[in-house]
């Protein structure tokens, strides 16, 4: 909702307005009961004070800790490369001041590749203008790579097999 209201260049008052509309179920109770909390006199209240309330209701800081912790210790582990992209970037959102900008995402993420790929993404992340995208996309491209090379080799040696067996067939 927020991405949605700043494109709007909506105030404050408008963001408010809408996303009290938006609420559903037992989070109108709540904001019903926030909103009654400020007193019949009190200014606007604003945008942050709505979301840092819904968030300590909805979302406490415990939970929001363990999310960032998360992502602090996440390795690709038996993760696919996909797998790996879709977590870290689900989880870089909880660590805001180790990731503020694009460019600090490519060490936390390549730090926690798996042994297969860590060494040729850490010498490429060095390049000045590596991103985060750009990682991701040669992490991806290298495990599609060292796919396709074993599968040739899986072919090769089953052809392999198979003429060797054809051959000893002829001999006997």
């Amino acid at each position: 909702m927020q991405q949605t209201l700043r494109v709007l260049h909506a105030t404050d008052a408008e963001s408010i307005e809408h996303d009290s509309y938006r609420l559903r179920d037992i989070v109108v109770i709540w904001y019903i009961k926030w909103e009654k909390s400020w007193g019949p006199l009190a200014p606007l209240v604003g945008w942050r004070e709505l979301s840092k309330a819904f968030l300590q209701q909805y979302f406490p800081i415990e939970l929001r800790r363990a999310n960032q912790d998360r992502f602090l210790r996440l390795e690709q582990g038996n993760m696919s490369g996909r797998e790996y992209n879709m977590q870290f970037n689900s989880l870089a959102k909880y660590a805001p001041l180790v990731v503020a900008e694009m460019g600090d995402r490519v060490h936390p993420f390549v730090g926690g590749l798996g042994p297969h790929l860590i060494n040729e993404c850490t010498t490429s992340s060095m390049s000045p203008n590596m991103d985060i995208a750009r990682i991701q996309a040669y992490a991806q491209s290298l495990v599609d790579r060292k796919r396709q090379q074993r599968a040739v080799r899986e072919h090769d040696r089953g052809q392999h097999n198979r003429a060797r067996s054809i051959g000893d067939m002829g001999e006997s």
